[in-house]
């Protein structure tokens, strides 16, 4: 079968999934928005290549979170949490971790731009679970797919 319409088949199941799953728990839409978002941008048939993308998501919604948590607290202007926590992430993210700095930056952007009236660590822990029920759900829906040999 054509990798297009496998990865077409798996984005489309993963977020069917969690959607179904996160109107089951009552999760908020902007929950739903980013669970959905993980399984677009991580989804690929190559399962070594899924579980890369999945880790490089994970880390770096963590990392962005957590800094973007710390420096929500601390009392500096707005510009130099930008500059310091945007120097921070890229040159842990892209030098000690060898993965793209670009998820951690949006997530730390939007907590530190305080998008959401949530308290930051709040806002930053649902940020992290979204996208982690995101990479468990389309991580077990690709290995069933292949493991039950649908793609054939």
């Amino acid at each position: 079968m054509d990798q297009l319409i496998q990865k077409t088949i798996i984005t489309i199941t993963s977020i069917v999934i969690t959607t179904i799953v996160g109107q089951f728990f009552n999760v908020e839409p902007i929950g739903l928005f980013y669970t959905a978002v993980t399984c677009v941008i991580i989804t690929h048939v190559d399962f070594d290549k899924l579980i890369e993308n999945a880790k490089n998501r994970g880390f770096g919604t963590l990392i962005g979170g957590v800094i973007g948590i710390i420096f929500s607290y601390i009392p500096f202007p707005l510009i130099l949490k930008v500059i310091i926590g945007e120097f921070i992430i890229i040159f842990f993210c892209e030098k000690k971790l060898k993965i793209p700095s670009a998820i951690a930056s949006v997530v730390f952007l939007i907590i530190v731009y305080k998008i959401s009236s949530e308290a930051p660590y709040l806002y930053g822990f649902k940020r992290v679970l979204d996208t982690f029920i995101g990479i468990i759900i389309t991580v077990v829906i690709t290995y069933i797919f292949k493991k039950m040999n649908i793609f054939k």
